[in-house]
């Protein structure tokens, strides 16, 4: 089963997706944790973001998520980053990577493979339209 939540950042569908999967004894997938993920293999990695234009130009980025004690961990080639996730320079990164098609596609993949696998509660932007479209269940 999944249940996705669109909306804009902001809105509260973080909240009412984690308040729904814990309702329903589902977890909640952040897809908002996997940009953030990815920022901080940017960042800790001293990569610069702009000079990324094609898939060519982006480095290796094997990403993973996976619940520990119901907690969204993220993965970035083998690195858990997810102590790190709201660190304020990954807040501003992260949104600068939200923003580059490529990460965005390598995002929707580790989406989907979770998603098909698992049942979830998952928010975030385009994931009732572009990601899941066939969901059991959408939100806007």
């Amino acid at each position: 089963m999944i249940i996705s939540l669109d909306g804009p950042a902001g809105s509260g569908k973080s909240t009412i997706a984690g308040l729904l999967a814990q309702k329903l004894g589902v977890v909640h997938f952040n897809s908002g944790k996997l940009y953030r993920g990815v920022a901080c293999y940017f960042v800790f990695n001293k990569l610069n973001l702009k000079n990324i234009e094609t898939a060519a130009d982006v480095p290796t980025i094997n990403l993973k998520t996976e619940f520990k004690a119901n907690v969204q961990h993220v993965y970035v080639n083998g690195i858990d980053y997810t102590a790190h996730l709201h660190d304020n320079i990954i807040s501003v990164n992260s949104a600068k990577i939200s923003q580059n098609p490529y990460i965005r596609s390598v995002i929707d993949v580790c989406q989907r493979e979770y998603g098909n696998t698992h049942n979830i509660v998952i928010d975030g932007r385009d994931i009732g339209s572009y990601v899941f479209p066939n969901a059991d269940y959408k939100f806007y």
